[in-house]
């Protein structure tokens, strides 16, 4: 019967055996190290002995503990491992600035427009892609530069619409998110008077803000 070497408390580089580990399948020793870095490692005793192991692993990897990086903070390195098609990918348990903890791989820290929390990445898709859509403080510009009515409109002036359980024309507008009414009127022209103040009320100083000005709408 072969003679198995102890190893236990020999130093291999950064790595000391502490224990022996179950063997493989095929008989080869395997040997729980600590590592300098607080970590334990199981290892073949083939790579111990060859120096092919030196480490839990940290060593081959950028030390990003206590790194603010974009939203992230970077706690620890995880015991969790994620991978790039074939390759396996070292994650770290990092707290965003919403307050949530979240796993990131290692590359994925090294850009800090991306380094975030999922649902802080979500909130920034989401922002990014109103904004390209020409939004501000909830409200589209483009909608409110030129007051032409919608397909759905059938008084002809955005914002005017008959109530047929009141037999009255309302006057309203949407402003950052909100809804606004301007009251009920039996005469048209009213409700259109009522709506074109509140849109230079409202629209006017916010369009000028942003470099824009509001256009009337005139039917041809």
């Amino acid at each position: 019967m072969r003679e198995w070497p102890d190893l236990i408390g020999q130093r291999f580089g950064m790595l000391v055996v502490i224990a022996q580990a179950e063997s493989t399948a095929t008989g080869q020793r395997r040997w729980v190290c600590k590592c300098d870095c607080g970590k334990e490692h199981v290892v073949m005793g083939s790579n111990l002995k060859r120096g092919t192991t030196v480490s839990c692993g940290c060593k081959r990897y950028k030390h990003l503990e206590g790194q603010k990086i974009g939203k992230l903070t970077v706690i620890c390195r995880s015991d969790k491992y994620g991978s790039r098609g074939k390759r396996k990918t070292q994650l770290w348990e990092c707290q965003c600035d919403c307050g949530a903890i979240t796993c990131k791989a290692t590359d994925t820290l090294t850009n800090p427009d991306i380094s975030m929390c999922q649902d802080c990445a979500n909130k920034y898709a989401t922002s990014k892609a109103r904004a390209n859509a020409g939004f501000k403080d909830g409200t589209q510009l483009t909608k409110i530069v030129d007051m032409t009515p919608t397909a759905a409109n059938t008084s002809g002036v955005r914002g005017v619409y008959y109530e047929k359980r009141t037999n009255k024309w309302r006057a309203r507008l949407r402003f950052k998110g909100k809804t606004m009414s301007f009251g009920s009127f039996t005469r048209f022209e009213d409700a259109v008077f009522a709506r074109k103040e509140a849109e230079k009320i409202y629209f006017g100083e916010f369009l000028e803000e942003n470099g824009l000005e509001l256009k009337e709408y005139t039917e041809e």
